[in-house]
């Protein structure tokens, strides 16, 4: 999918090139097109971050369903059709595009016990259709099917994630063009969608018991809720017992937070650690490890720097991998429960590889570099020592497909 959505950049850059190239030629209509775009009207709506006043003028454009921002959008369209329409070759252009466009896509697999499943698109279907493989060589079946839940095929599959061993699977939609999706809970086996259903779930991180009782996921609030022009903002983590209303879903982290903090969430192997890693922009993050064996909150394990910080929680350790002090980043691991900075203890030092990523898989560290435009993979044991290199292609990257691991020694 991520291939198709270059493909369609690079293509959409490549026809205002020649856009701007067959200007030249089209003199000739100048005339009918108009002499400026539609203009918006600045509604200004006022904002407070960190003690400062930011005012943005045109949010009610965000509002799709609106009349004013469909007749923007709308006068928009027409200028643009305006000045391309009556350029030459666009004819072969859109023949071009629509045969690249047909090839189809797919996905690697998320596995999660005995199951395989990933997204694919044949042709020109609107959406991806997922599909489950219940073991490595079985058959392929359809799982969800966005073709078939809007006649016109607007309604997309935004997301979605397994249980630990798959018996379930949470996934997300939406209408074409919103950001705001729903979750739903679908049976692998039988293909029977649950009733639990949880709206405002756009980009929702989930973590599923290992029982498949239940799972953590992040959630935004309601209109109302909050003050007017803050629901795409406040987003945050609750818990919810599968078959329970969702009025017993209470927020288990948020609360009292900046709104613009972008919680995420993750389980430990032993299921008794959920750990809550909160980005703060694109410079800093904080994790947050909560003791799911006690009643106390999640406590912060960083310290609040200006740094960016991932971990993975595995046989009662937090293994983080950051740019703390060290811009091609490094891993320290500590004991989960101890939450003084000292405790850190370094086991694999900066090189002059970046270091993209490490996690815990099989009782040993996987780490995984970039270096000269190309990726390496490395294997260290629990205590940093370097184990090996793993080979790999000539051309590709180790992580960037919207890949999985998981926790049986395999990877994608």
């Amino acid at each position: 999918m991520r291939g198709g959505r270059f493909l369609l950049l690079f293509s959409l850059l490549f026809l205002s090139s020649f856009a701007l190239l067959a200007v030249v030629d089209a003199k000739d209509s100048a005339a009918t097109v108009p002499d400026a775009p539609p203009v918006a009207e600045p509604k200004p709506v006022a904002d407070i971050y960190h003690g400062t006043k930011v005012i943005d003028n045109y949010r009610w454009l965000e509002n799709g369903n609106s009349p004013e921002t469909q007749k923007w959008v709308s006068d928009e369209m027409a200028y643009t059709r305006a000045i391309l329409d009556p350029l030459s070759g666009r004819d072969a252009i859109h023949k071009r595009l629509t045969d690249l466009l047909s090839i189809g896509s797919i996905t690697p697999p998320v596995i999660a016990g005995r199951h395989y499943f990933y997204t694919k698109r044949e042709g020109m279907q609107n959406q991806p259709v997922l599909y489950v493989r219940d073991e490595l060589n079985g058959p392929d079946r359809v799982l969800v099917d966005a073709n078939q839940l809007a006649a016109d095929g607007t309604i997309a599959l935004d997301w979605f994630q397994p249980s630990e061993n798959g018996k379930y699977l949470a996934y997300g939609t939406s209408p074409s063009g919103s950001e705001m999706s729903t979750l739903h809970i679908i049976e692998t086996k039988t293909g029977t969608i649950l009733p639990d259903t949880i709206e405002r779930t756009r980009a929702a991180s989930i973590a599923w018991l290992h029982d498949n009782s239940g799972f953590y996921y992040t959630r935004y609030p309601k209109k109302g809720d909050v003050p007017a022009g803050q629901e795409m903002y406040n987003r945050h983590v609750f818990f919810h017992l599968l078959g329970s209303p969702l009025v017993t879903d209470n927020p288990i982290f948020g609360e009292g937070r900046d709104p613009e903090d972008w919680p995420s969430v993750s389980l430990s192997n032993d299921g008794r650690w959920l750990l809550i890693n909160v980005s703060q922009g694109w410079t800093k993050s904080e994790l947050f490890l909560k003791d799911l064996k006690s009643d106390k909150g999640p406590i912060r394990l960083t310290t609040g720097k200006n740094f960016l910080y991932g971990a993975d929680v595995c046989e009662g350790k937090v293994y983080i991998t950051t740019n703390e002090d060290a811009p091609r980043y490094r891993v320290f691991v500590t004991d989960a429960g101890n939450f003084e900075r000292d405790a850190w203890k370094e086991i694999i030092p900066q090189t002059d590889a970046v270091l993209q990523g490490a996690a815990v898989y099989g009782g040993k560290l996987f780490a995984q570099y970039e270096q000269n435009a190309t990726s390496q993979l490395k294997l260290f044991d629990l205590d940093g020592k370097k184990i090996s290199d793993v080979s790999l292609p000539a051309i590709g990257t180790v992580f960037g497909t919207g890949g999985k691991w998981n926790r049986d020694e395999m990877f994608y």
